[in-house]
């Protein structure tokens, strides 16, 4: 389980229209404890990532792997669209935007050349956290904070909204109704 150097860490990308693909720039490096590094520190290389919550696992290409002069620490079997794969995996640190850091992740490697990106980050680092995407006046904001500092529950929130529009004695805005069909009051059921 990959490590977060506390405290609180925060990015947040903003992009012009709806995105279809949400990449950052990252920085990579092989894995070392920040509370005690080594000399001389590890070489660390700049890439483009894709977030992906598709995706497991993270991973990094064999190019850049290559780059950073990185050893394989093992190897994962890959499930993907191509079939089923025996790949290499590497322990590296990534050093996402606005200071973010994540430590330990095995990333695994992938072989294809012809992509934007030289890394992937799966759900093994965006779940170390909370992460969200909205689009509002034609921007597309996407943010990620580790640790987790509370749920994030879009029902609740729209459920708040709903209840502040309503007359007590209107039908609940859920559609419950009484046993004999009639409808509930908003103040005798979510209106309490």
């Amino acid at each position: 389980m990959p490590f977060i150097k506390p405290p609180f860490q925060a990015l947040t990308l903003k992009a012009k229209g709806r995105l279809d693909r949400l990449i950052t720039e990252v920085e990579i490096s092989e894995a070392f404890d920040p509370a005690s590094p080594p000399t001389p520190l590890p070489m660390r290389a700049k890439a483009l990532a894709l977030w992906d919550t598709g995706a497991s696992k993270s991973v990094i290409s064999a190019e850049f792997a290559k780059t950073l002069g990185l050893t394989p620490t093992g190897v994962r079997e890959v499930h993907h669209g191509g079939g089923v794969s025996i790949e290499n995996t590497f322990v590296v640190n990534f050093y996402l935007p606005n200071g973010v850091g994540v430590v330990g992740v095995t990333a695994t490697e992938f072989k294809a050349s012809h992509t934007q990106f030289s890394a992937l980050i799966g759900m093994d680092v965006i779940g170390l956290g909370d992460f969200a995407v909205t689009n509002v006046n034609g921007q597309t904001w996407m943010s990620f904070r580790v640790p987790a500092h509370h749920a994030i529950d879009y029902v609740l929130e729209a459920d708040k909204i709903a209840c502040s529009r309503m007359n007590r004695n209107e039908p609940c805005f859920c559609g419950k109704k009484t046993d004999a069909g009639a409808p509930i009051k908003f103040k005798h059921c979510h209106g309490k």
